[in-house]
């Protein structure tokens, strides 16, 4: 289970990393190989070496009500298999974020191999991957958003599920990437989520590949999935904040509208 998971993480993070170097145009250019630590080392035309982070800004597990690790399994499994569902229908490649509401019972996701489990899961992952067939873009770059407030997906939408954001990558990207989270559950972008995440990475660059001429620090995330808790003005504040850090350059990826936002850093040298 472990191997399986740690692939499907090592394709994510793939995903997600050609997203961003398809978008961030000062991107160098050269060969980029997966690693243990940092994630990924770019190595450069021009010789020199970067060393590139990923993290995401993801609910804290200190909820011991909330068992956040069993539900990001159990939609992980689902968008697995909502995947493979679209695969056998079309050959596009797509980028599809689903939200997910908080009606999903702990005891199903804890206990994903009993009838009832395999049958939500099941239920659901049919479901969205018709959703997406029914609501294809018909281009690469278009963005289609699939919520309660459209007629179809008032209609249509799983009562477990808020909306379904797709975008059409075909011919930009190799491997789809299908995402989940639920937003009560995922931190808002502020100057205490960001500081945090930098402060928590900061304390393991020393053990990192000491090769790199750079290391980035390339934060993660998905204000659509901030459901009530997105503040633009405290994101927009988040964004222009003054950081300190060991790492040389940091950025947030705001990875359903492919946005790259720099953050002004001050180099922490202890």
């Amino acid at each position: 289970m472990e191997s399986s998971n740690q692939y499907k993480k090592d394709r994510r993070e793939w995903t997600i990393m050609n997203l961003f170097a398809e978008h961030f145009n000062q991107f160098p250019i050269g060969e980029l190989h997966k690693s243990e630590r940092p994630d990924f080392i770019l190595d450069c035309r021009n010789g020199k070496r970067v060393g590139i982070e990923l993290t995401e800004l993801k609910y804290e597990r200190k909820d011991t009500e909330f068992n956040m690790r069993a539900h990001e399994n159990f939609l992980s499994n689902i968008m697995d298999y909502a995947q493979q569902v679209f695969a056998r229908m079309s050959n596009q490649v797509l980028v599809v974020d689903v939200h997910f509401a908080d009606s999903i019972s702990s005891d199903i996701v804890q206990q994903p191999d009993t009838e009832n489990a395999q049958l939500i899961c099941n239920g659901l992952s049919e479901s969205i991957a018709h959703i997406v067939s029914d609501n294809l873009p018909e281009s690469t770059g278009k963005h289609y958003i699939v919520d309660r407030n459209s007629k179809y997906g008032d209609v249509n939408l799983p009562s477990m599920i808020e909306s379904i954001h797709i975008t059409n990558v075909t011919g930009r990207m190799e491997e789809p990437l299908w995402y989940a989270s639920i937003s009560t559950r995922v931190k808002p972008l502020t100057v205490e989520s960001i500081a945090q995440r930098i402060d928590d990475k900061d304390e393991k660059l020393l053990g990192y590949d000491r090769s790199c001429d750079q290391q980035w620090l390339l934060i993660i995330q998905n204000s659509f999935l901030m459901s009530s808790q997105y503040d633009p003005v405290a994101a927009m504040r988040a964004l222009r904040h003054r950081y300190r850090s060991r790492f040389n350059r940091i950025f947030v990826f705001e990875r359903s509208s492919a946005t790259v936002s720099e953050l002004n850093a001050i180099r922490r040298i202890n």
